[in-house]
């Protein structure tokens, strides 16, 4: 990564001045420890910034060599809304080898990614962790069975035999000696579970109820709501900031 970063320096691109302190790049905070080494953290990018520059939307640019992790991927290549994947972000993805770039997508179901994103990918399925703990009660080492599939059409006959065809994958164990859970956030997406309620409290919709709001309490406790909430189904025509206010 430095050694193409001074190449493009000495060849005409002037605005980049140094070499970054960052080659990881994740929409969550990842820390890095190495003995007698600075800590080292990635930089945070937001995944639908990712791709090709384009007049609609304002791109990251990314490092030669880059790492790039994104985690519930499904929420950025969402296969339910194949047909509005922007072709700037479509043609970054067929070509991220191009800028020798290493993409990791973290997903629960892989049949919820994209299919142009499935058919550029490799998978790994996590199958068993253990982890040892030390006299602390800390982990202090994990130990991960997986099994490595090598492309979608393997992934597709690999789901259909209710995975169990051994043909489709191979098997690997990998070991870490020190505790995983430290180097980055595993409840990074907790704070969205609080966003709009600060001023609301458990069972109830008023963070203090009055004299006069008792009765309404009460039916709100009582009462089993089922019932479609209204605009539901219009969720994805309010923007970011009508969501946030």
């Amino acid at each position: 990564m430095r050694r193409e970063i001074r190449l493009k320096q000495a060849t005409g691109f002037d605005l980049i001045k140094t070499v970054p302190v960052h080659c990881v790049s994740a929409n969550y905070d990842m820390t890095f420890h190495k003995y007698r080494y600075s800590v080292r953290h990635n930089r945070r990018i937001n995944p639908y910034r990712l791709g090709f520059a384009n007049p609609f939307v304002d791109t990251h640019f990314n490092l030669p060599y880059e790492v790039i992790c994104i985690t519930e991927a499904q929420k950025y290549l969402n296969s339910r809304m194949s047909m509005y994947f922007p072709d700037w972000q479509s043609r970054w993805y067929e070509q991220h080898g191009h800028n020798n770039l290493d993409i990791y997508l973290d997903t629960q179901r892989p049949m919820l990614i994209d299919v142009n994103i499935r058919e550029l990918s490799q998978f790994i399925e996590v199958v068993s962790l253990d982890i040892e703990y030390n006299q602390y009660g800390q982990p202090s080492k994990l130990i991960w069975l997986v099994r490595r599939i090598n492309n979608s059409s393997q992934l597709d006959k690999y789901m259909a035999s209710g995975k169990q065809d051994r043909s489709c994958y191979t098997e690997d164990v990998v070991i870490a000696d020190y505790n995983v859970f430290a180097c980055y956030d595993s409840q990074c997406c907790k704070p969205k579970f609080y966003e709009r309620h600060l001023d609301s409290d458990y069972d109830y919709t008023e963070a203090v109820p009055t004299e006069q709001s008792f009765e309404g309490y009460v039916r709100y406790l009582q009462e089993f709501d089922d019932e479609l909430p209204d605009n539901f189904y219009q969720r994805r025509n309010i923007s970011r900031n009508q969501l946030n206010a």
